[in-house]
């Protein structure tokens, strides 16, 4: 099966590509959340936005715990080690060259570096998260822990938060390398989180 001379490779399956697009939703959803929590004065839409934002936060740890279970279980392209590449990152970096057409199926060798920085940035996001629900409203399973400790709110909030912008910044550069990918490689990259299917060029 080809698409405008590729070949296709079928490599997401259902079950990463349904984890993909439901932890995404949960991190723009509460990157919005945050941001406009954060601009609101103190009053009853501000405490709804928290108590959602806590709420979708519980959620987003589900689905990062679902994804590193499927990690270690699912299928060849869905496991921890098609994205562990360090010999190719070495390779790329002595030669400049991070923004390259893919070349094999499954993840790019180099964005993957980016895809285990975000993951690791996300479980950083889950605690500190989790800490300012106890220090803040009380509650949480770290509650009995750090239960309104405000000592534990000023140390966390600003790394929070610019752990989020940076989850952000992430998001925003990824769908720029997808829109590049197919403008300057003519790769259509973007689709295969739909369908499963990646197409690449013809060795």
């Amino acid at each position: 099966m080809t698409r405008a001379g590729h070949v296709a490779h079928r490599v997401y399956d259902p079950v990463l590509r349904t984890l993909h697009g439901v932890n995404a939703l949960l991190i723009v959803l509460l990157g919005a959340g945050g941001v406009a929590a954060d601009n609101l004065s103190p009053g009853a839409a501000r405490a709804w936005l928290h108590d959602t934002h806590g709420l979708l936060g519980a959620a987003l740890i589900v689905g990062l715990c679902c994804r590193l279970v499927w990690g270690w279980v699912g299928p060849a392209h869905a496991r921890w080690r098609d994205l562990w590449h360090p010999a190719d990152w070495r390779a790329q970096l002595a030669r400049g060259r991070l923004f390259t057409a893919p070349q094999r199926p499954g993840h790019h060798p180099v964005a993957s570096l980016a895809y285990l920085s975000v993951y690791a940035l996300l479980v950083a996001l889950a605690a500190s998260g989790l800490s300012l629900l106890a220090s803040t409203q009380g509650a949480g399973p770290l509650a009995p822990v750090f239960a309104w400790d405000a000592r534990l709110t000023t140390w966390l909030a600003d790394p929070h938060r610019l752990a989020a912008w940076a989850v952000l910044l992430f998001v925003c550069v990824h769908l720029a390398a997808l829109v590049l990918h197919a403008r300057l490689h003519r790769v259509p990259v973007a689709q295969s989180m739909w369908s499963g299917v990646q197409y690449l060029e013809p060795k």
